[in-house]
């Protein structure tokens, strides 16, 4: 791409520029972002968001399923805490790294439907959507999705204009891998089995082999959980179709599925406003270029690009399906290419360098906002949650009482999730004091080992009668007050823990 005066239109055919540049300009790009937010939760959070605490419950057991979620996100925050230890830094470069992927994916997409430059807007202003900044912050399996599903759309389509086994291979992979981030995976495949299908040309490579070897590692990869749910009375799925419901409702049908479009047009709206600075300057908005996109490239991008959020809305109409904002987070990432492939603005020098120096300011301001918020605010965010101190006063009061490492700790998920993790002994955790939500438990070796139990007082949780009566030996409860960090004048509700300890079992006399 060569580049002249500067309101001169960059060329979109030949100049080293045009791939070269654009690359570095990527390549800078995910740099400084997988850089400034890994650093800004490390150097402002004390504690780990909700669904990491979550995560690193689950990783503690590595099993093939969950109570809320199939296996990979817990298996991988397994690993990120292996790798980390207990400070949660890893956590937070883990969730980077899947926006990184997910960003470079769709860069592979972009630049084989459009010209560099274009390819590299698709993927820049996906930097003011908070699914990529903000919540990407906390790994959980709507983060895992970002990247999973993206590079699956990548490889679905390499393997549908130039189809060889490795690309088949490698989208089942990521569609398998997908699923079991989460089951919502199961509205791209969709959009994916619609193309194929609907399509002659598509349909013909149903008469060959490499289809059907992605199709058998995507078996291979979603079976040992499917076993398990058998043997696990399908938790997973009850709490999919527990969190979608509602009470009945005829409004149902209407309200909710437009609750979610507008949800997701909320968070893709700053991309918006992005884009449209393009149009203005000295070029009349008329004056667009003429980007050619093939018809095989708009289809897919309408089945597989925009198919999985129709699929949502349109199964919520029918179903009358509470959806979760959060359920969003996979599905805005190649609407910028939609938005390019719509209408494309004419870009110039000046436009080009403006823009991009448009993006590293925001990316900044964004950092820098949420940094500063956390540090001069006083709030009950899990931020601010002294996890840490909770995990060390306990496990060091079980150590000065019974001299011996602390294996188990149950209650609530929060507050048992927090003193697995940031203990130094690192108890597996049984979660609500319930088998089916934690099946790793085996309570003659509760009894035997001992555990401490704990609830939090402050949001009227109690230990349940039934708790008291399994284990008799359960010493009285006490109390222990902890005040939130950056709370320095008290003003806000000091957190109170109920903890009861069962003694192990040589020391229960």
């Amino acid at each position: 791409m060569t580049i002249g005066s500067t309101n001169q239109p960059l060329s979109m055919t030949n100049g080293l520029m045009r791939y070269f540049s654009t690359e570095r300009w990527l390549y800078l790009f995910v740099c400084m972002h997988i850089i400034l937010w890994t650093l800004a939760p490390i150097l402002t959070r004390y504690n780990l968001p909700l669904d990491s605490v979550e995560g690193a419950i689950w990783g503690h057991q590595l099993e093939w399923g969950y109570d809320k979620n199939p296996f990979l996100n817990g298996w991988l925050t397994a690993l990120a805490t292996y790798l980390d230890g207990k400070s949660g830094w890893m956590i937070y470069f883990f969730s980077q790294i899947s926006v990184l992927v997910c960003f470079l994916a769709i860069w592979q997409l972009a630049r084989n439907m459009l010209p560099p430059v274009y390819a590299l807007i698709s993927v820049m202003i996906l930097e003011g959507v908070q699914y990529y900044n903000f919540h990407a912050i906390d790994f959980n399996d709507n983060t895992l999705e970002l990247s999973l599903w993206a590079v699956a759309i990548y490889f679905f389509y390499k393997a549908l204009r130039a189809p060889s086994n490795g690309s088949w291979l490698l989208t089942g992979l990521f569609a398998g891998l997908g699923m079991m981030a989460k089951y919502y995976t199961a509205t791209l495949l969709a959009g994916m089995a619609l193309f194929l299908f609907i399509y002659p040309n598509n349909r013909k490579q149903l008469a060959t082999l490499p289809p059907y070897l992605g199709l058998a590692i995507f078996l291979i990869i979603i079976s040992p959980h499917t076993i398990w749910l058998f043997f696990h009375d399908f938790i997973t799925i009850k709490y999919v179709f527990e969190r979608a419901s509602s009470a009945p409702s005829w409004t149902n049908h209407f309200f909710y599925p437009a609750q979610f479009a507008w949800q997701q047009l909320q968070a893709f709206m700053p991309a918006i406003i992005l884009y449209t600075l393009l149009f203005v300057g000295k070029k009349p908005l008329l004056a667009t270029p003429k980007l050619n996109i093939d018809s095989f490239n708009q289809s897919f991008l309408l089945y597989v690009g925009l198919g999985p959020f129709l699929l949502t809305v349109l199964l919520s109409i029918l179903l009358g399906t509470k959806l979760r904002a959060g359920w969003g987070m996979p599905l805005l990432s190649t609407w910028g290419i939609l938005l390019i492939t719509a209408i494309a603005p004419t870009i110039t020098k000046a436009k080009f360098y403006g823009f991009v120096t448009l993006i590293f300011t925001l990316m900044g301001l964004l950092v820098s906002g949420y940094c500063i918020t956390l540090i001069h605010a006083s709030s009950t965010s899990s931020a601010n949650f002294p996890g840490q101190e909770i995990a060390r006063r306990l496990t060091q009061q079980w150590h000065d009482t019974y001299h011996t490492t602390l294996d188990y700790v149950g209650g609530s998920r929060w507050i048992s999730g927090n003193i697995g993790f940031y203990s130094s002994d690192h108890p597996a955790v049984f979660i609500e004091w319930n088998k089916r939500r934690a099946p790793w438990i085996d309570s003659k070796d509760i009894l035997n080992k001992g555990a401490i139990f704990v609830w939090d007082i402050t949001n009227g949780e109690t230990i349940p009668d039934t708790i008291q009566r399994h284990f008799p030996t359960l010493q009285k409860a006490t109390v222990m007050e902890f005040f939130w960090h950056r709370d320095k004048k008290k003003n806000l509700p000091s957190i109170k823990i109920g903890i009861a300890f069962l003694p192990p079992h040589h020391n229960s006399a």
